[in-house]
């Protein structure tokens, strides 16, 4: 005889599905004749639980009715409205409450095949004629009753009731703490028959077969899409925010907080992609702030410039409470410097033990992407070894010069290759392997997808526009402002310098072609290849045509960025030439490390210390006379390619004229479309950006010559201002120029002292400062990484900027210095790659850009 439950509480097994399979299973002659069941929420889920007893019980009644459970209907009752309508209001709420609960558990039930088949098995159950569904609609029904009789007189201990608190739902069931008794005397039963069988006669009938058939019905292809999309997001879409938003977020950041920290959670770490301009410190300072609410350590990792003034200025404004260390404070620290750095200094940065830190934050995370960086990823590496500890990565441009950027940045923290293989992703290097096959002009974007999904957040100034075009955003003075972005408009400048130096790229070309006889052999930096005993040729070699690419690649690049720029180059490598050749004539073979120690004017201490070095060796190992011949020549060449890039000044550098017509243009633009002077000025500010600090000195020393003798240039006279990476070349304090420059979008203390209207600047002003005051952008050079161009148009293309559209301007050669260069080539790759994967804003005049989003 089985065991009759009287106590079932869905703990330590005791389950009210249980306790049914044992009232219903058929053993021999005790089989129920009928059951009747009355609860106010049903589920199919629920229903699977007991579907298969239920098959050979006669006759089945299941009565289906409301509650209305606290806090359901928060309207009082109207001041026309008698009380019996009220209830009577509430009643029909509660009921449809029931329908939308019936519909979305059958909207919502996850593609598996379990899931399939108990659906279809209830339908079938409720069309096999053994069951019949009614609903009480006059009243709330809450009681929940599990009625099972037989007529076999033999068998009255079948008959019984189940009654408490559990709904007919898999929760009820299974998992909820509920409690239920079971009471199998026969007045209690015949008692709860008559009270189920005259509610039943009350009842209306309700077709739960036909609710549920809706879900197998052929589909549209844009519903069967949408669905798709609720079975991977459904979940975040539908979860409530309950965390308490500290800083003043918009709706797109709250919701790039929530997916972060959902991404976190799955994976341990996440990488926050938005295009620039779109408040990716505001987003990392909300979830820092949540950390420290769990008294949680954070570390901010960052570059010193932005330390110093975004980040600085933020966590004071919001009083956050984090540790915020610059890169090389990071890379020198006592607990993670190497052993093997030798030469390192090691000084104390870091204020706690590494253990103690739960969330790390990388600002500007592009800078970790290269694996073999010791200062930087292999910093990192050590910092989130050991005790696990979640990771946040800030960057817009995560993708820079191939896919294995983001590879490596995916790598700090997923740790596993298969991690994603729940995705469909069995070896993430591999999928990342195929990506880099494929030619990048058509890169599929559904290749990396699934990674970049499970890892980034991702939105475009295209997809907030369009998803939270009612949305506010404070301005500088904490006023609630719609979020308008400004149209960028890229223009292209081209130049030729062919006129100005005839002859002059036969020359260069033949010095940096491998394969030329004329080419030069930059022995003064690898005199190892000189050695009478070398040894490992092969591998000599490599290190060989690697170095020498990248000497090539250099001057090349300082050709492009200036004349002036390479003509100084190469004028300090001849001097670093005839200090090497100086020591070679004295015995010894000095590495570049002692060039850049001694000063070629002093011969008494070039002796001195050319005697004391560890940077040299006896001359006696090398073929001196081969390496002195070698080094000669190459100086020689390099004085012939000196004396022709002098022929270029600053009143015949065709550039420098692209510069100024483009300068010129904009003044004219601002004054035209200006209603006002005040308008007018913030209409003609400009950033010229180059790479390199001798660009920028010979950009400034020409704009100082040249707005004199020009009418359209003279609203500029005095109103120019320089900032480099050095600090060398600026007249006043960085952070004085900036805000000098733009006032109000750098928020400074006065911000009517609107000084300057033209910043030439390095790219040290590429990251981190909001100068969305300013119209245009040029830039004078075209770094061979494209997406410095996205970090640089950045500073004015972003959210809070005055202007309608915004200009950015770059300056192309269209000579057989482009053909050196490969110039175009290297950045239609580079961009197609970008695009096809995280999706990149378009930075130069027609190539390619891409728009995907990674959002819940």
């Amino acid at each position: 005889m089985r065991k009759i439950p009287t106590f079932i509480d869905n703990r330590d097994s005791n389950s009210l599905a249980q306790a049914l399979a044992t009232v219903l299973s058929q053993e021999k002659l005790e089989i129920p004749d009928q059951i009747r069941v009355a609860t106010a929420f049903f589920s199919p889920t629920g229903f699977a639980h007991i579907a298969d007893q239920l098959i050979p019980i006669k006759k089945v009644q299941l009565l289906l009715g409301a509650n209305l459970t606290a806090n359901a209907f928060e309207e009082q009752k109207r001041l026309d409205e008698t009380s019996s309508a009220f209830k009577k209001r509430c009643l029909a709420y509660g009921l449809q409450r029931i329908d939308n609960g019936l519909k979305q558990e059958r909207d919502c039930l996850t593609f598996t095949r379990t899931n399939s088949f108990a659906l279809r098995k209830l339908i079938n159950a409720l069309r096999a004629g053994n069951m019949e569904v009614r609903r009480y609609e006059k009243a709330f029904l809450h009681a929940k009753a599990y009625i099972f009789t037989t007529t076999h007189v033999n068998h009255k201990e079948s008959s019984g009731i189940i009654a408490g608190s559990s709904n007919l739902t898999g929760a009820g069931l299974t998992s909820n703490l509920e409690l239920n008794l079971g009471r199998f005397d026969q007045a209690t039963v015949e008692k709860a028959v008559q009270w189920f069988d005259d509610l039943w006669e009350e009842a209306e009938d309700y077709d739960l077969a036909e609710l549920f058939e809706e879900a197998f019905k052929p589909r549209t292809p844009w519903e069967i899409f949408v669905r798709v999309l609720w079975q991977l997001y459904g979940d975040e879409v539908m979860k409530d925010e309950t965390e308490d938003n500290n800083l003043p977020l918009t709706s797109f950041q709250k919701h790039g907080v929530a997916r972060a920290l959902r991404l976190i959670r799955d994976t341990g770490g996440a990488i926050v992609a938005d295009e620039v301009g779109l408040g990716k410190t505001f987003i990392a300072g909300e979830i820092l702030q949540l950390y420290n609410d769990r008294r949680h350590r954070v570390l901010l990792i960052c570059p010193a410039a932005l330390r110093d003034s975004t980040w600085e200025k933020f966590i004071s404004d919001y009083q956050l409470f984090v540790e915020c260390l610059s890169f090389e404070q990071v890379a020198n620290d006592a607990q993670l410097c190497a052993s093997s750095e030798l030469g390192a200094v090691r000084k104390k940065h870091l204020q706690r033990p590494l253990e103690e830190y739960q969330l790390v934050i990388v600002d500007e995370a592009h800078n970790y992407r290269n694996p073999n960086a010791p200062t930087r990823a292999g910093t990192l590496r050590r910092l989130l070894s050991g005790k696990k500890r979640d990771l946040l990565l800030l960057t817009a441009t995560p993708v820079n010069n191939s896919l294995w950027d983001l590879y490596h940045l995916l790598r700090f923290f997923l740790r596993q290759d298969s991690h994603l293989a729940s995705r469909g992703i069995l070896s993430i290097r591999a999928r990342f392997e195929e990506a880099m096959r494929e030619d990048p002009s058509s890169l599929s974007p559904d290749l990396l997808y699934p990674i970049i999904d499970a890892t980034t957040v991702k939105r475009t100034r295209q997809f907030v526009k369009k998803h939270y075009s009612g949305d506010t955003i404070p301005d500088s003075d904490g006023q609630p402002q719609p979020i308008v972005f400004p149209k960028p408009q890229a223009i292209s400048v081209h130049y030729s310098l062919e006129d100005c130096l005839p002859g002059f790229f036969d020359l260069l070309e033949e010095a940096v072609d491998p394969d030329s006889d004329q080419a030069l052999t930059f022995a003064r930096y690898m005199p190892d290849n000189y050695l009478l005993n070398g040894e490992n040729e092969e591998e000599e070699e490599a290190r060989t045509q690697s170095m020498v690419g990248l000497l090539r690649s250099g001057m090349l690049k300082r050709f492009e960025s200036s004349a002036f720029a390479f003509h100084k180059t190469v004028k300090n490598m001849m001097k670093k030439h005839d200090v090497f050749l100086n020591a070679l004539d004295a015995g010894h073979v000095v590495t570049t490390e002692f060039i850049q120690e001694i000063s070629g004017d002093d011969e008494t201490l070039f002796e001195y210390m050319l005697n004391a070095t560890d940077y040299s060796n006896d001359a006696t190992l090398y073929d001196t006379d081969r390496l002195r011949e070698n080094v000669r020549r190459d100086r020689n060449l390099l004085r012939k390619l000196a004396d022709e890039a002098r022929r270029i000044t600053r009143d015949r550098d065709p550039k420098l004229e692209a510069l100024l017509n483009a300068l010129i243009e904009i003044a004219n633009q601002a004054k035209n479309e200006a209603v006002d002077s005040c308008d007018e000025a913030q209409k003609r500010k400009v950033l010229v950006f180059s790479f390199f600090e001798d660009t920028v000195e010979w950009i400034w020393n020409f704009l100082n010559e040249e707005v004199e003798k020009h009418p359209e240039l003279i609203p500029y006279k005095d109103r120019i201002q320089v900032v480099s990476g050095s600090g060398d070349l600026e007249k006043v304090p960085r952070q004085q120029a900036v805000e000098g420059f733009a006032p109000v979008s750098m928020g400074a203390p006065n911000r009517t002292n609107d000084l300057y209207d033209l910043l030439v600047c390095t790219d040290v002003l590429a990251e981190g400062v909001n100068l969305q005051q300013c119209r245009h952008i040029i830039n004078f050079d075209m770094p061979w990484n494209p997406m410095r161009l996205v970090q640089r148009h950045g500073r004015i293309d972003r959210i809070g900027s005055p202007h309608n559209r915004v200009f950015l301007r770059t300056i192309f050669p269209t000579d057989r210095l482009d053909q050196l260069l490969n110039l175009n080539q290297r950045i239609l790759g580079k961009l197609a790659m970008a695009a096809a994967s995280v999706g990149v804003s378009q930075p130069i005049e027609g190539v390619a850009h891409g728009t995907q989003v990674f959002s819940e």
